[in-house]
């Protein structure tokens, strides 16, 4: 997908943040043989320790009630390239889970990963919204395989969690959900923050040290896991 007019200065906001974090970042052109799909701009990151890519999403929704004006939001997704045997394309390998306490103001209490659940219907499984992928069907998951192993190496990171929790959480005080999934081309392992965002706040949310701590954080484990169990590198 070509990137709309609209998106330009996104794009280049994107990139000069990353730029700011030394990652020598570079545009990959729309049809190039390394471009990551499925966003309106992919980034090559020379520098970042253990990701390779970066992918800039965006969505429009109406502004406002009784207008037809747009409001574009965007996220950013960050990829290690290749793949990991024994994981399906378009796959959740781990995501997040919280615990929240309170009414009015709700407050995180507890965080974890998870290895999402297998639907053993052999229907389609749900998954929670924007998470990149479907649970695993019956029989791709099994104990001590790639899912668990990622997880519990997740888990097993307190100084990566205990970083995690200082996150920002965005204006409405949202917690920053994550996910970790094979994409649906089969190039790449990616992770993805449920959160999306308006343009000026992409460098305090996904773009920020912090932020890029943790992801290289993640995808240091995926690496890991790969080198456990096989897989594709590109």
């Amino acid at each position: 997908m070509a990137p709309e007019d609209h998106s330009s200065e996104v794009i280049n906001l994107v990139l000069d943040a990353l730029r700011e974090l030394r990652l020598e970042p570079g545009l990959i052109a729309h049809g190039r043989v390394d471009e990551l799909r499925g966003g309106i701009q992919c980034y090559e990151l020379k520098a970042a320790k253990a990701v390779d890519a970066a992918v800039l999403y965006t969505k429009a929704s109406l502004g406002a009630l009784y207008s037809d004006e747009l409001r574009h939001t965007y996220r950013v997704d960050y990829a290690v390239r290749g793949t990991i045997r024994g994981v399906l394309p378009a796959r959740i390998l781990s995501m997040t889970a919280m615990e929240m306490r309170g009414v009015l103001r709700k407050r995180l209490v507890g965080l974890s990963w998870e290895t999402p659940p297998v639907d053993r219907s052999g229907a389609p499984s749900f998954s929670r919204p924007g998470a990149g992928g479907l649970p695993p069907a019956p029989g791709e998951m099994w104990e001590g395989g790639p899912h668990q192993e990622l997880t519990g190496r997740l888990n097993g990171d307190a100084e990566m969690m205990e970083a995690f929790k200082t996150l920002s959480k965005g204006k409405d005080g949202e917690p920053l959900g994550l996910s970790i999934f094979s994409d649906r081309w089969g190039e790449s392992i990616r992770i993805r923050g449920d959160l999306w965002v308006e343009a000026s706040d992409l460098p305090s949310v996904y773009v920020a040290p912090a932020y890029l701590g943790i992801i290289n954080g993640i995808g240091g484990h995926i690496k890991e896991v790969r080198r456990s169990f096989g897989g594709l590198t590109f």
